[in-house]
C-alpha cells in the first residue's frame, strides 16, 4: 500500500492563505522567518518544501500550530489525531534543498504542543545548522545517525534518544548507504 502525499500545491496554498490573512508580503515573512523572499515564493508555488525549523518559524509567525499548515480547512478537528502507517503524509520531497524526508505523522490535531515526525536524514551533512524555539527529542528507529550539535558530533544507533535545546544549531545525516528513520518530535511554540 502506498503512503498519500502531501501535494506541494497544498502546504503551498495554505501558507499563502495565512501569510494574506495576517496582511504580510513575502518580503515580510522572509524578514520575520530569516528566509529570502524567493525561498518563501517557491514554498507558495509548491516547488520547494521547508524544513522543520522552517515551518516552525512560519507557524510561530501566523500565530498557528504547525499541523495547521497541513491541514484542509473543510475538516472539523478531532480531540485526538489517529494516523495509520499507511496514511503518513510525505511532506518533503526527495531533492529538496536540505535532502531531508518528512513523514507527518499527527496532522489531523492542529492545535498540540508537540510536533512529531518520521525524519529520514541525507546521506550528507548539510552545510546549513538548522535551530528554532522549544525543544527537540530525536530517536532513531533505524540505521545510523550523526548528529551535529553546535560543532559536537555525535553517533546515535537503533534506540538511542537525543534531547536538546533547538535553539542549539543542529543538523544530522544517515551513516552509510541507506537513508536511517528517525522519529523526532519537537516542541511546538505558536504563540
Amino acid at each position: 500500500m502506498t503512503r498519500p502525499t502531501l501535494k506541494g500545491h497544498e502546504l503551498a496554498e495554505r501558507v499563502k492563505l495565512l501569510r494574506q490573512k495576517k496582511g504580510l508580503t513575502l518580503a515580510a515573512l522572509a524578514e520575520k522567518t530569516g528566509t529570502t523572499k524567493g525561498f518563501l515564493s517557491q514554498v507558495e508555488r509548491g516547488a520547494k518544501a521547508p524544513s522543520i525549523s522552517t515551518l516552525m518559524r512560519i507557524a510561530q509567525v501566523f500565530g498557528v500550530a504547525v499541523a495547521e499548515l497541513f491541514a484542509r480547512s473543510d475538516r472539523r478537528e478531532p480531540a485526538y489525531s489517529l494516523v495509520r502507517a499507511h496514511e503518513r503524509q510525505r511532506y518533503a520531497r526527495e531533492g529538496t534543498l536540505y535532502g531531508y524526508h518528512y513523514e507527518a505523522i499527527a496532522f489531523r490535531k492542529a492545535r498540540k504542543k508537540m510536533e512529531p515526525f518520521i525524519v529520514l536524514p541525507p546521506l550528507r551533512m548539510p552545510q546549513k545548522f538548522f535551530r528554532h524555539s522549544g525543544d527537540e527529542m530525536v530517536l532513531v528507529l533505524s540505521g545510523r545517525v550523526q548528529i551535529d550539535l553546535a560543532g559536537e558530533l555525535i553517533v546515535l544507533k537503533p534506540g538511542d534518544c537525543i534531547y536538546f535545546d533547538a535553539a542549539t544549531p543542529h543538523r544530522s545525516r544517515s551513516l552509510g548507504r541507506t537513508l536511517s528513520r528517525t522519529l523526532v518530535v519537537a516542541s511546538a511554540t505558536a504563540k
